[in-house]
């Protein structure tokens, strides 16, 4: 059969070996024009750029205190680290890293640095950002939009420098984060979706602004839905939190829970207060302006998904966007937590942000590194040129913050949610039937 297709092919003037070298250039092409295998073309080789950078360089001071976390936890264990006295900080994680950093530990003692894992971790959870953000944004914005802002996030420069080099644990709340909401929203898992989202309040307390917001939406998807969520989130929180609690809780109330940031206000407001010569309202901002933040950013989306469910996915991104956007004290890895969600708003918006604060970032670090090659920074006081470069990424922000608010209280509900790329829709097509709408109202 081959010799008489080969003969047909020489009888007709053709040439038998070019439908085959055609059909590998096809089968090539074929592989690369499917989003995922793209999406993965350019995240895998940036996640091994990434874990290259980790392995050979020493990365920010914060790698320094995870150098001494690791050592308490070796020496009093994951729950016996909060009654340690560090002599240049104090611990201020959430339980669960406790047990992280034992076997951070144990890999330490197989010759893998702890500096190297904890980027690690990181770097594997922004190709998992990636992957989760094109699945939540393919049944609503579209394949071509879907896949440009999946790409996005692979090669971040902003995660690039956050999770390569820095050396902290934001990128992998950012990326438990949108798990979770995918798999309340989309997957219809919210057992699951519990268990993400305390999985994520345990690496950093501040996606604990967006438990009400996912349990307003379990509770109106249906009351069993709201039960395996809660049920789901109380048994990983209570396992991770109840030992600490219990035993320190002095120490999680004042380090964990009421954290209030490093002391740095260069950020937003805060620093257009410094430069307008700190008036009345900026000790205000900095002293009870954090709780009401907190609380702002907590119970608005709330509110909006109680009346709305169906914009879950501007109200989760709003929350994420406006704590860092009015934030009263700043870290440079803070700019990593919008950065997924902006793209929920709007393309062009969210990918201005990623480019410019990561810009920004980049510049900061080389500073901090004297230049290249990058090996330790040792972190400063911000430039006057660097603190106005942060006001780019910020006007960014507020502008995300108007057009989210506008989605959640004045966007019209669409037909069929998610269908046509609709930005308010939350629901995929294959998932809106009467029944899930009937829930829903």
């Amino acid at each position: 059969m081959q010799r008489n297709s080969a003969g047909s092919a020489m009888r007709s003037g053709g040439n038998p070996s070019r439908p085959t070298r055609q059909t590998g250039l096809m089968a090539a092409w074929t592989v690369f024009s499917r989003p995922r295998t793209l999406i993965l073309a350019v995240a895998l080789p940036v996640l091994l750029l990434k874990l290259w950078i980790a392995a050979r360089t020493y990365g920010t001071n914060d790698i320094g205190h995870w150098g001494d976390f690791t050592a308490a936890v070796r020496s009093a264990g994951p729950v016996g680290i909060y009654g340690v006295t560090f002599r240049s900080s104090f611990y201020n994680h959430p339980p669960l890293m406790g047990f992280v950093l034992w076997f951070v530990n144990g890999v330490q003692d197989l010759g893998i640095p702890y500096r190297f894992t904890i980027r690690a971790f990181a770097s594997l959870a922004d190709v998992g950002s990636a992957l989760t953000l094109f699945a939540v944004l393919r049944p609503r914005r579209g394949v071509v939009e879907a896949t440009c802002a999946a790409l996005l996030i692979a090669g971040s420069p902003l995660l690039f420098v956050v999770s390569g080099f820095h050396g902290n644990t934001d990128p992998d709340f950012v990326f438990l984060t949108l798990l979770a909401v995918h798999l309340l929203v989309d997957r219809r898992l919210p057992a699951w979706s519990g268990i993400a989202i305390a999985v994520a309040v345990g690496v950093k307390i501040v996606p604990m602004v967006m438990i009400p917001v996912l349990a307003i939406y379990a509770w109106k998807r249906s009351r069993r839905a709201f039960l395996q969520f809660a049920g789901g989130f109380a048994v990983v929180f209570g396992l991770t939190w109840a030992p600490a609690v219990l035993k320190h809780f002095a120490a999680v109330r004042s380090h964990v829970l009421g954290y209030a940031g490093n002391g740095s206000s260069l950020w937003g407001f805060m620093q257009l207060g410094h430069w307008l010569g700190d008036p009345w309202w900026v000790p205000v901002l900095g002293g009870a302006g954090r709780v009401v933040l907190v609380l702002v950013c907590a119970l608005v989306p709330a509110i909006a998904v109680w009346r709305r469910p169906y914009v879950v996915l501007p109200a989760v991104a709003w929350a994420m966007i406006v704590f860092l956007g009015f934030a009263t004290t700043f870290g440079v890895q803070y700019l990593v937590w919008p950065v997924v969600g902006c793209f929920l708003i709007r393309f062009w918006l969210a990918a201005a942000y990623n480019i410019t604060a990561g810009a920004v970032l980049i510049e900061v670090y080389d500073r901090w590194c004297g230049g290249l090659p990058w090996n330790r920074a040792y972190a400063n006081a911000f430039t006057t040129s660097e603190k106005i470069a942060l006001l780019v990424p910020w006007a960014l922000l507020l502008a995300l913050t108007v057009r989210a608010t506008t989605m959640m209280f004045r966007g019209r509900r669409p037909v069929s949610p998610g269908i046509n790329g609709n930005q308010q829709g939350n629901d995929p097509p294959h998932t809106a039937n009467r029944a899930a709408e009937h829930r829903l109202n």
